[in-house]
């Protein structure tokens, strides 16, 4: 900043000292090499300006570096523009191959992250959560029945999953490591006046090869959820609607009902949250059910039916009756036939 102002101050200097030169000449009418005092003065002025930048371009390239730079490399920084600017294309088409690169190295990572954890899924037997076994216990029983009845259920854990190939210690030291929690059971099941699902589900996942782990117990009252012919669902539906919308709506209606059981107390598969496929010798396949609602080809209700009682621990059997302005005009539940009427007597 100071060279500056001293460069300002100089060139202002000399400025006026070219006006005062110039003046005076005029003034005195001097003349320089014959020339007459009106050129001579233009002269002295023109010089002037001729000093004044002079000495600006002479302190500038004295000062700085650039400036000497730009005045006399100015070719050498075109070239070295050029190479720039080519080695800037040359790195950009380097950084789009890079990035290429990386696209298809993130894409065989996921890959094998895939493979890898398909591999781990196949070595897992048993997920969290899920369950290993599974009884009810009857109301009425000593400590000792009970204890009977729970051993059982160990010996059908430890079984099953030494057919699946899970290294199971022996069923005593299974009962010592577990003795806090099966006394716990067996006292409460013998003072309750219900029968109680016992069950056993993984605590971890558990794979082939490896020693059972922890197994967590669940305790549920065996209660009576629906009673015979009870009704526990109903949709409104269109036979005149495709194949495949009909699908559509009586899956929705079958996975609603298996909300609503669970929800009322059959006991859920921990794993998926569901009770389970709804099933019954009785019951049509989805299929025939789809088909026989468009051969209908109209609207009508869809009711679900318990056809005998339920409990918690199920199985769930459900029947479907068909009904138009409230009269029956079909049902899948099979009818049961007449009693053959006796003989008459002699």
């Amino acid at each position: 900043m100071i060279y500056i102002i001293i460069l300002v101050v100089v060139s202002g200097l000399i400025a006026y000292i070219g006006d005062v030169l110039g003046t005076y000449v005029g003034k005195r009418r001097l003349t320089v090499l014959g020339l007459r005092p009106r050129i001579t003065a233009l002269v002295v002025a023109i010089s002037t300006g001729i000093l004044i930048t002079l000495l600006t371009l002479g302190v500038l390239t004295a000062l700085s570096e650039d400036v000497r730079t730009a005045l006399f490399n100015m070719n050498s920084l075109r070239q070295d523009l050029e190479t720039l600017q080519n080695e800037t294309k040359s790195l950009e088409q380097v950084k789009l191959q890079l990035e290429k690169e990386k696209t298809e190295l993130s894409q065989d990572v996921e890959r094998l992250t895939t493979t890898v954890r398909i591999k781990e899924t196949e070595s897992v037997v048993f997920r969290k959560d899920e369950p290993l076994a599974v009884t009810v216990i009857n109301t009425n029983k000593s400590i000792n029945e009970v204890m009977k009845e729970l051993t059982t259920l160990v010996i059908s854990l430890t079984t099953k999953v030494r057919r699946r190939g899970v290294k199971v210690q022996d069923e005593i030291n299974f009962f010592t490591d577990n003795k806090e929690q099966l006394n716990g059971m067996a006292a409460h099941i013998a003072s309750s006046s219900q029968d109680m699902v016992v069950g056993a589900v993984a605590a971890e996942n558990i794979n082939a090869g490896e020693q059972l782990g922890n197994v967590r117990f669940m305790l549920v009252p065996n209660n009576r959820i629906f009673q015979k012919n009870q009704e526990i669902a109903s949709i409104q539906i269109d036979g005149r609607l495709n194949r495949g919308e009909i699908a559509r709506n009586l899956k929705q209606f079958m996975d609603e009902i298996n909300q609503e059981v669970v929800r009322l107390g059959m006991i859920a598969n921990p794993l998926t949250g569901r009770f389970g496929d709804l099933s019954s010798d009785s019951m049509l396949s989805f299929y025939d059910m789809v088909n026989r609602i468009k051969d209908l080809d109209r609207q009508f209700i869809l009711i679900a039916v318990v056809p005998e009682d339920t409990y918690a621990i199920g199985p769930l059997n459900v029947t479907f009756r068909f009904e138009e302005t409230g009269e029956s005009i079909y049902t899948t539940q099979p009818e049961t036939p007449d009693s053959e009427s006796a003989p008459d007597g002699e």
